[in-house]
């Protein structure tokens, strides 16, 4: 059986940024991907300055539809734009975007076998992989493929109902003539379509990316919520076939590693749980991830106890931030006409809220801050005020 060091399954963000982390640490590394790239993908295709600062390398410009400075935000009848001074983000066709960064890993030296994992079998020494192409044997293996998938099950049970939503989005041709041409270089983000979710709309300059998201159980009817949604832009998806997928809620402990098995991505959950970003996450996750096996391998020790400390440099880096992140999620739909109004109808809230985007604020110094001021928020939003205090 074909052997290697390491294995990455799934070839997305996650994916590719542990295979290249490892192969450029001078392991062999094989890269299982089931889809052919470019390949579709449903995402916004927003890019944080965040996420870019973690690749190491820049994103070159003939991937970049548009560059973001700020956002537009619409609730209940209200709406607040602001922008920051520097970059907030660019704009990518996700398919192109994760085909670059497999190419990136593949220039590193590890290897890219198209094939579907069937399943993954930790044994005494090595894991043994049975794929679509044949079967494999590596040192250790670190699982990308996204959430709630087969293969994960073999660190940790599914994500329940309030553990992840559902994402459905639709690239459509833009109109003649565009009705969102004002949009430029902000995104557009409406809540209140669903309990606990929002619709996009993101203009990458020869088309809409358009679709709505929501948690669990509060979103029943993701395809009419998408095309009523769209109808009220103005966007017409007549013919177009919308594309899901599974979100995990980031900000819950979740068990991150077997005897030799890594999650990062979507499969560990490390997903914004407001806005549901996760590209940065899946990023830097995946180069942790690599940076745990190498250790634990150089110590000869790839038990579940010896990558332990991959859960611990998560969790340090951006997991405490997730669980902030996910107070604020839990505050601000559980009083939406008070935390997330103020987001839409505040342009200094919705600009504090933009620099955690960008990476300047933590989720925890916008929540303590936001806090700090939700009794004068109150008190605007009873007398419908367009007043706010800075104080």
């Amino acid at each position: 059986m074909p052997h290697a060091d390491f294995a990455v399954i799934g070839g997305g963000p996650a994916g590719a940024s542990a295979a290249r982390r490892l192969a450029r640490r001078g392991a062999s590394v094989i890269l299982f991907e089931r889809q052919r790239m470019p390949r579709p993908k449903p995402c916004g295709g927003a890019v944080s300055e965040r996420a870019m600062a973690h690749l190491g390398f820049d994103v070159p410009a003939s991937l970049v539809d548009a560059e973001i400075f700020g956002a537009r935000v619409h609730f209940g009848g209200a709406c607040a734009e602001a922008r920051l001074d520097g970059r907030l983000a660019i704009l990518v066709t996700r398919s192109r975007f994760d085909h670059f960064l497999l190419q990136k890993a593949e220039e590193c030296g590890a290897r890219v076998v198209w094939a579907d994992v069937k399943s993954v079998e930790p044994r005494p020494g090595e894991v043994a992989l049975a794929t679509s192409e044949g079967r494999f044997t590596v040192g250790g293996a670190i699982i990308c493929e996204g959430a709630n998938r087969r293969l994960s099950r073999a660190v940790r049970g599914l994500d329940g109902p309030g553990e992840h939503g559902f994402c459905l989005e639709a690239d459509v041709p833009v109109a003649r003539p565009d009705p969102h041409a004002d949009l430029g270089d902000v995104i557009e983000i409406h809540f209140g379509l669903v309990g606990r979710g929002y619709g996009w709309l993101f203009h990458h300059g020869s088309y809409y990316s358009i679709g709505v998201g929501g948690m669990g159980s509060r979103f029943v009817d993701p395809l009419g919520t998408l095309r009523r949604f769209a109808a009220a832009q103005g966007v017409d998806t007549d013919g177009i076939r919308p594309r899901g997928c599974y979100i995990p809620c980031g900000g819950i402990r979740r068990t991150l590693c077997a005897d030799r098995l890594i999650l990062a991505g979507d499969a560990a959950g490390w997903v914004d749980p407001f806005l549901g970003e996760g590209l940065a996450y899946a990023i830097r996750s995946g180069q942790l991830a690599a940076e745990a096996a190498l250790e634990a391998s150089a110590r000869g020790d790839l038990s579940r106890r010896g990558l332990a400390a991959y859960a611990r440099l998560c969790r340090r880096e951006f997991g405490r931030d997730l669980e902030s992140a996910l107070t604020l999620s839990r505050v601000a739909y559980r009083w939406p006409g008070l935390f997330i109004r103020a987001l839409a109808s505040r342009e200094h809230v919705l600009r504090n809220y933009l620099r955690v985007e960008a990476g300047q604020w933590t989720y925890r110094r916008f929540l303590l801050w936001l806090l700090g001021r939700a009794p004068r928020l109150w008190i605007q939003s009873r007398r419908g005020s367009k007043a706010f205090s800075r104080a």
